[in-house]
């Protein structure tokens, strides 16, 4: 049986740190020491330290390989060969929760955004304390304040907000879904919930409490260590100048992840290394990534990519790769291979690629120390060839020689697409003169509508009718401003065509000599009139030949006019009980009158679409007429 021993060793000034004042020590993933000291940042691989800045660093966070350095008078944020700062007041902490960075100041807590620091409003007495810790637990936050500790339920929009202690909180730690908080003079507290659950007398002026394994470790600015046994919070030791550390300054603990404790102390940096004699550690190295050049320009970001793919130019490239073992920095060892089998074991961690030719390489490298071998680690890119020996330029270069036979023909294939212009022209020309004939057509009804209605109001002055005179006339304005608004509309609403007929028709009631009666009907299949388009005064002249010719003097004429939605058509037909239209056709060969309405209206119901259909039919029954059935259909056409 061989006792476990413990090795303490001081590293200060005069080992290349630049001050003994030593505030916290964290490790991040590859496995690099990141020490926050009064005289600046330092990253440490357990041989060399590696100066980052010279600004005063007195707390720490690594989260996904950031860097997140607590300043006097700031923030400062270091992504691998990126570094910022943001200007703020002293931060005392900074804390990670659901990838959001929270930093604790002198004056309230502040919220990482967009590369500021965004306030947290929580209450007044709070965001104007000096905010010492943070920490999540339970679905709630506790907050560590000169004020006391606070738990809120929420930081970004806080709905409870209890204080369960008034003391000066100065360090937080989680234990069992519970909360441990160090007071500055008056021990631990053990919380759960928001109630103190049991009180832990320890030293004074503490500086932190840390949970390492199964072991609480309290630091103190004047009486060193005090360390418990978890979960019963058992005193197992004080760790100070009277017994092994040469100071009691304590500002910090840490356990790396080969458990050895560092100490962060006003008298520089001490290691505490457990010796055991009987077990040789046996764990892997790990080995990383660090940095790519190309062309002598950082270009980190592309490490973690597939399919990197760089220039032919970009050729001269640069990788360092790195394996950190803080107790054996000395004994690491490198390999790597491009394309003709690894390189001999060195402590070489930079390769250097120069002109490399156009191809696809798979970049390997690994680790080790003493016999144990880290996994391989691999970096996929191409070189891409120079533009005259792509695929793109060959094809170009013979698609531009089949070009030159292919201009041979040129000249012909475009007195072809001349021809086919041209006869496109006249094709447009043709549908241009279709719609200037449906417009003149429309204007061909119009003048032969006015005509009569002038017609019938010079009747009534010479017959010396004034009041009806002048309602007709009074009728007749309102009819004609109508028609004169729509005129130039090649489309108006079926409630407008219907309003106008009704104003047409009621006007010629008036005025004529006919008496005679109308109805108008709707069948529109839930349609709305006014959403369906109808070409304007289409039924006008139907109307009119009813009441000019196929009603007599002596009898009570009937028209009975239908709109109907079927089958995608407006069906639009006009009934009479007149003397049909045979007789009426015999009538007007007898006299001088000539009427072009049917032939106008047949014409412009063609032009507007072949779709469209139009009939004329005597109505009889038992061999006798009864009158004439006008109808028509074009497509349904409507504004939604």
């Amino acid at each position: 049986m061989f006792a476990q021993q413990t090795s303490i060793k001081n590293i200060s000034v005069d080992a290349s740190l630049p001050s003994n004042l030593i505030y916290e020590v964290v490790q991040d993933k590859i496995g690099y020491l990141w020490i926050a000291t009064e005289k600046g940042l330092l990253m440490f691989d357990g041989d060399d330290f590696t100066q980052i800045n010279q600004l005063k660093t007195t707390t720490l966070l690594v989260q996904n390989s950031i860097i997140y350095a607590g300043l006097e008078n700031g923030l400062f944020i270091k992504n691998k060969s990126k570094e910022q700062f943001i200007k703020s007041k002293k931060v005392v902490k900074i804390v990670s929760f659901d990838d959001e960075i929270f930093v604790a100041t002198t004056e309230g807590l502040y919220n990482l955004k967009q590369n500021n620091l965004q306030p947290i409003k929580i209450n007044t007495t709070i965001d104007f304390s000096v905010i010492n810790d943070l920490i999540f637990c339970k679905n709630a936050i506790y907050i560590a304040s000169n004020k006391g500790l606070w738990i809120v339920d929420n930081l970004l929009k806080p709905k409870t907000i209890n204080r369960i202690i008034t003391k000066n909180i100065i360090s937080l730690e989680k234990f069992q879904e519970k909360v441990i908080a160090a007071t500055l003079q008056n021990g631990l507290f053990l919380i759960a919930g928001n109630a103190i659950e049991k009180e832990i007398s320890t030293l004074k002026n503490i500086t932190v409490v840390k949970k390492l394994k199964n072991e609480i470790w309290v630091t103190s600015k004047t009486d060193g260590i005090e360390v418990f046994v978890l979960p019963s919070f058992t005193f197992k030791q004080k760790i100070n100048k009277y017994n092994s550390l040469p100071t009691n300054a304590i500002n910090n603990v840490f356990k790396d992840n080969q458990n050895t404790t560092w100490l962060a102390t006003n008298d520089g940096l001490y290691k505490i290394s457990a010796i055991n004699f009987l077990i040789e550690p046996n764990l892997k190295p790990t080995i990383y990534f660090e940095n790519l050049q190309v062309n002598h320009q950082n270009r980190d970001a592309v490490l973690f990519d597939k399919n990197v793919k760089f220039l032919h130019a970009d050729n001269n490239i640069s990788i360092t790769f790195k394996s950190v073992d803080i107790s054996n920095p000395k004994k690491i060892r490198y390999r790597y291979q491009l394309a003709d089998g690894f390189s001999p074991w060195s402590k070489n961690n930079t390769v250097q690629f120069a002109n490399l030719s156009a191809d696809n390489y798979k970049f390997q490298v690994q680790s080790k120390i003493a016999n144990r071998k880290s996994a391989i680690k691999s970096f996929s890119f191409t070189v891409d060839a120079p533009f005259y020996k792509k695929a793109w330029f060959i094809f170009t270069v013979i698609i531009s020689l089949l070009l030159i036979g292919y201009f041979s023909l040129d000249y012909y294939l475009r007195q072809l697409n001349k021809s086919h212009e041209k006869r496109i022209d006249t094709l447009k020309l043709q549908n241009r003169l279709l719609s200037l004939e449906q417009k003149a057509l429309q204007l061909q009804m119009n003048p032969h509508f006015i005509f009569n209605v002038l017609n019938g109001i010079k009747a009534l002055g010479n017959a010396g009718k004034i009041n009806d005179l002048n309602s007709t006339i009074s009728k007749f304005s309102v009819l004609l401003r109508g028609i004169l608004q729509n005129s130039r509309k090649e489309e108006i609403t079926l409630h407008e065509e219907i309003h106008l007929l009704k104003n047409y028709i009621e006007l010629e009631q008036r005025m004529s000599s006919k008496n005679f009666t109308y109805s108008i009907h709707k069948s529109l299949n839930n349609i709305d009139a006014n959403e369906i388009l109808i070409p304007t005064m289409l039924l006008q002249p139907f109307v009119e030949n009813c009441v000019q010719h196929a009603f007599q003097n002596n009898t009570l004429g009937q028209m009975t006019i239908n709109f109907e939605v079927k089958h995608h058509f407006l069906n639009c037909t006009v009934i009479d009980n007149g003397i049909g239209i045979l007789e009426s056709k015999r009538r007007k060969e007898n006299s001088n009158h000539t009427s072009v309405a049917l032939k106008v209206s047949k014409e412009r119901l063609h032009i507007l679409s072949p779709k469209s259909a139009f009939s004329v039919k005597e109505i009889v029954t038992e061999n006798e007429i009864k009158g004439t059935e006008v109808s028509f259909k074009i497509p349904l056409k409507t504004d939604y």
